[in-house]
């Protein structure tokens, strides 16, 4: 019975130091969830000119989502709209924004320049973020899936992203990414429907992310780069190693593809 005391303990505080706390953008431990693996970026298409063109918006398994989206920024996370991922939630009133466009070049919060001191604090304490000033700016963004695209696996791409956020599809979640100059990317297969679809983004200004992007450019936010949608087979190749050593004569060298 000692033992089984002991193991019930053991497993407890296991599971305790499990659980992330409550601000996951200030926990260095969980950089993404249900992100896809980094990899290079794959566009599919349905002809080999097309492929060989080289041009992923001309592919009809490709969906630009830059353009307008609904947008609502605050000062800092507890002022936040809760629910704002909810299929039924009532956005009108909602400013619009420019996707890919940072907040502060459009007049939601201050665009700030330095080059190696920390902008969001002058104590640094990390992982820590200081919440009374850490602007969240919520998105939403409509859109529609073609019938062809339901046999096969859908994907959503950020080209960047910063500094951290959370995305929602259909009011579910699908997953979280930081490290804002990197691109993320979600399998939304099992998300989406051939109607009218909803995503959503939380995105905070400053995350434990920020302490390791204390560098000598513009401190500005939001998402920067494109988001598209696209459609791949669901058996494919989702990634490629090339390798080219050399003999031992280091004379002929050979090629090889995992």
């Amino acid at each position: 019975m000692k033992f089984v005391g002991k193991s019930l303990v053991i497993i407890s505080i296991s599971l305790l130091n499990a659980v992330p706390p409550e601000n996951i953008w200030e926990n260095p431990s969980v950089i993404e969830i249900n992100k896809e693996p980094a990899r290079a970026i794959f566009s599919p298409y349905e002809s080999r000119s097309l492929a060989e063109a080289g041009i992923p918006s001309k592919s009809h398994f490709y969906q630009s989502l830059n353009g307008k989206w609904a947008f609502h920024w605050v000062r800092d996370p507890d002022s936040r709209p809760k629910d704002f991922y909810r299929t039924d939630f009532n956005d009108i009133g909602w400013d619009s924004i420019q996707v890919p466009a940072n907040w502060e070049i459009n007049g939601y919060g201050v665009p700030i320049y330095l080059n190696h001191p920390y902008e969001f604090t002058y104590d640094p304490k990390p992982p820590d973020i200081p919440n009374g000033y850490n602007p969240v700016g919520s998105y939403r963004k409509h859109f529609n899936i073609s019938e062809d695209w339901q046999n096969r696996r859908i994907l959503i791409h950020f080209g960047a992203v910063k500094s951290a956020f959370y995305i929602w599809v259909n009011g579910e979640k699908v997953g979280y990414s930081q490290g804002s100059k990197l691109p993320a990317e979600f399998d939304i297969t099992g998300y989406v429907k051939t109607s009218e679809n909803l995503v959503a983004l939380e995105v905070y200004r400053w995350s434990d992310g920020s302490f390791l992007e204390c560098q000598d450019f513009w401190r500005i936010s939001g998402i920067e780069r494109n988001v598209y949608l696209y459609a791949e087979p669901r058996i494919r190749i989702a990634d490629f190693w090339a390798k080219t050593p050399l003999d031992k004569s280091f004379k002929k060298g050979e090629f090889s593809l995992e």
